[in-house]
């Protein structure tokens, strides 16, 4: 594609996002959002207010917001936005999150190095954006996940840009934000064979709740490891729960849950060590691609077995669908596979619910992710099942 293609190419992109954008975001965010310029409503944004004002009273935090379980260390992150009043907080809130996922997405876009992977990726991302029903209910509670997000991926990266160490730093943010997101370690570590990342990302940890222990009580983490860790593996037994163990709970059967979300997640890592050791036999212009693939499949594994996945924590897979896509769709891949795996990313995107909150939703995440992960791990186990050929080029 010439540069003159390309920016036509650009200009009906950003036409058609205009026009989804006014269609399917602008009423939520004039009327529905805690952070709506007309009106607007708590949510969960107002747990981490209420949470941070407590502590900067001197306060117990987890007491005083009850919902709020997010690790001591990001006190002092969310009181930035509890020194100023509630409604012009909620609007740093989401300019925060927003422009943290911008530079995510520019940031991983400066990675590839093919200019039609680039605007592949750039487009793919920006209608799963707009289109993506999680990220809508995101946007409606004012949860954490988009940000959390945003880190891992400038984790990913720092990671293909060869700065490991700052790549760990980003990571360890993410953690100490949304803690499932160490189960990303299953990448970085495990599938790389990079053990020296692991000790990176552990001393990065511990300086980041060093330096927090200067301001937070240590009382604060006692009371989080002791009241509050032990709820993690609590299921929510909901209709809106969008993860294996979920089901198990609205089947009654709470008490296999927790063994079941951590087979699934040791499963995961002996699945990123075992993938190491394969892609070490691969043609080396497979080595970006199966990167990819491996680190999507543990985002998808993260929500399916999280006892806590709603629909809004999905929003994890909208760049690394885009970065994966972006790259499959270069090669020659039969339509087959091509079209199961579009239709689970329809289906992580999706919804067949009148509202989020009237909990008469259709477990469309769990299906398309089951979908996607067995269709990912095909591919890397037999390439040639959605390869037209085995030589597949950069």
């Amino acid at each position: 594609m010439n540069p003159d293609e390309r920016r036509q190419w650009g200009v009906l992109l950003g036409i058609v996002c205009l026009l989804v954008g006014w269609n399917y975001w602008l009423d939520k965010f004039f009327f529905s959002s805690p952070f709506a310029l007309f009106g607007g409503g708590f949510h969960d944004f107002g747990d981490y207010y209420l949470a941070a004002e407590a502590w900067l009273s001197h306060a117990n935090p987890y007491v005083a917001s009850p919902f709020f379980i997010y690790p001591p260390t990001s006190l002092p992150f969310f009181a930035l936005y509890a020194q100023e009043p509630f409604h012009f907080a909620a609007q740093l809130w989401w300019i925060t999150y927003f422009t943290c996922f911008t530079l995510a997405t520019a940031w991983l876009l400066l990675t590839l190095k093919n200019n039609d992977r680039r605007l592949l990726y750039a487009t793919i991302a920006a209608f799963l954006f707009f289109t993506s029903y999680p990220l809508l209910v995101l946007f409606q509670s004012g949860q954490v996940d988009l940000l959390a997000e945003a880190l891992a991926i400038l984790s990913l990266a720092f990671q293909r840009s060869k700065h490991d160490t700052v790549s760990a730093v980003m990571l360890a943010f993410a953690v100490l934000l949304k803690g499932p997101a160490v189960l990303l370690l299953a990448y970085f570590v495990l599938f790389r064979r990079d053990f020296s990342y692991l000790l990176r990302f552990l001393l990065s940890a511990g300086v980041i709740v060093g330096v927090s222990l200067l301001i937070v009580p240590v009382g604060d983490y006692w009371y989080y490891f002791i009241h509050v860790m032990p709820t993690f593996s609590g299921v929510l037994a909901f209709n809106y729960n969008q993860s294996i163990v979920g089901l198990l709970a609205l089947a009654h059967l709470n008490y296999i849950a927790p063994v079941v979300s951590l087979a699934g997640y040791v499963l995961l890592c002996v699945f990123s060590y075992w993938a190491g050791s394969l892609s070490r036999r691969m043609p080396s212009n497979l080595e970006s691609l199966s990167s990819d693939l491996i680190f999507l499949v543990n985002v998808l594994v993260m929500l399916l077995f999280n006892p806590k996945s709603t629909i809004y924590p999905y929003v994890w897979v909208i760049l690394p669908l885009a970065l994966f896509l972006s790259g499959i769709l270069m090669e020659p891949v039969r339509p087959g596979w091509l079209v199961i795996v579009g239709l689970g990313t329809f289906l992580l995107n999706s919804n067949l619910a009148p509202s989020f909150f009237s909990y008469k939703v259709l477990p469309l995440e769990i299906i398309g992710n089951i979908m996607t992960t067995a269709c990912l791990v095909i591919l890397y186990i037999r390439p040639s099942a959605a390869f037209l050929n085995r030589s597949v080029k950069q």
